[in-house]
């Protein structure tokens, strides 16, 4: 079976949430067959959080999810090489869709993420996320 080619993009704007920020991404299912998303990361030691989902993208549909990040890093500057990953079911299949980020931080600390490429993997015997 092939990769899931999903895509993924910010939403808005971050929103304050206790330590952290509140982040909304959408993602988009162009193909004929259905996804579920199951869990999301974003695991750089500057920008981290995750939180579990149960959420079906049906074909040619969109979902939206919001996750909340802690941040560790000086307003007016950029965190690198960021990611949020997708943890996603296709069949029996698992997969991981990583997209890699850019994150300026703005006045505040607020982040406003920028996708800057996704890549697929299939899930395999190194662990699920």
């Amino acid at each position: 079976m092939n990769a899931p080619r999903l895509s993924i993009e910010p939403l808005g704007i971050a929103k304050r949430d206790g330590d952290g920020w509140r982040t909304t991404w959408r993602v988009v299912n162009p193909e004929a067959e259905s996804v579920r998303i199951v869990a999301v990361v974003a695991p750089h030691s500057q920008f981290r959080g995750e939180t579990s989902l149960d959420r079906e993208v049906h074909s040619k549909a969109s979902t939206q999810f919001s996750l909340v990040v802690r941040i560790d890093g000086s307003p007016r500057s950029e965190i690198e090489n960021a990611f949020v990953i997708l943890l996603v079911e296709q069949g029996e299949d698992r997969w991981r869709i990583l997209a890699r980020l850019r994150v300026p931080l703005e006045e505040g600390g607020r982040p406003r993420p920028l996708v800057e490429a996704v890549t697929m993997q299939r899930v395999g015997f190194s662990g699920e996320l």
